[in-house]
C-alpha cells in the first residue's frame, strides 16, 4: 500500500526559504525539539512539507554546524576515511563534527577528487594513477562488472581515530 503523501502539495511553498520561515522553524524546534517532521510544518505555521523542514534543519540551521571552508586537517580526514569506507558519506560525516554528509560529498566531488588527480592519485583506489588503472575503471564502468573494492568493510572501529590524532 505505501505511505500517504507527506503533505498537501497544492498548499506548500517551494524554492528558497525566507528568513521568517527559518526563524519559525528554529523557534519551534528550540521549544519543542526535533520530533515528528510530518506534523511539524502545520504546528509551526509553515507552508512547507515535513521533508523540506527536516532537510533545512539538518543541512543549514542546526546550531552545531560548521560554516566556511574545510581545513587541511578535514581534507586529510576525508581522504583517509574515503580510502577506508568509499562513498559512505554519512559514516564519514559522523567523524567530522559539524559537517553534513551532503556537504562532504559535494566537497569531495568538487575539490578533493581534483586535487588527488592533479597529484597523480586515483580517487577511487587511492593508489597511483596509471593507464592500467584508468583502463580497468573504464572497462568496469562499461561492463557493469563489480568494482575491485566492492566487498569493502563498511563497519569499522573508530575508537582511536579522533580528529586530534
Amino acid at each position: 500500500m505505501g505511505r500517504s503523501p507527506c503533505c498537501e502539495k497544492a498548499h506548500t511553498n517551494k524554492g528558497a526559504w525566507t528568513k521568517e520561515e527559518d526563524q519559525r522553524l528554529i523557534e519551534y524546534i528550540r521549544i519543542h525539539g526535533e520530533g515528528c517532521w510530518r506534523s511539524l510544518p502545520k504546528a509551526a505555521g509553515l507552508l512547507r512539507c515535513g521533508k523540506s523542514c527536516r532537510l533545512r534543519w539538518i543541512n543549514y540551521l542546526r546550531p552545531d554546524l560548521k560554516r566556511g571552508n574545510f581545513t587541511d586537517e578535514e581534507d586529510e580526514l576525508i581522504i583517509k576515511f574515503h580510502s577506508l569506507l568509499g562513498n559512505k558519506w554519512s559514516l564519514i560525516a559522523g567523524r567530522l563534527p559539524g559537517r553534513t554528509d551532503n556537504e562532504i560529498k559535494n566537497y569531495w566531488n568538487t575539490h578533493i577528487k581534483r586535487k588527488l588527480i592533479s597529484r597523480g592519485i586515483d580517487p577511487q583506489t587511492h593508489g597511483p594513477r596509471n593507464e592500467k588503472t584508468t583502463t580497468i575503471s573504464k572497462t568496469t564502468a562499461a561492463t557493469g562488472a563489480a568494482k575491485p573494492n566492492a566487498n569493502r568493510v563498511t563497519q569499522l572501529n573508530f575508537e582511536n581515530t579522533s580528529p586530534d590524532q
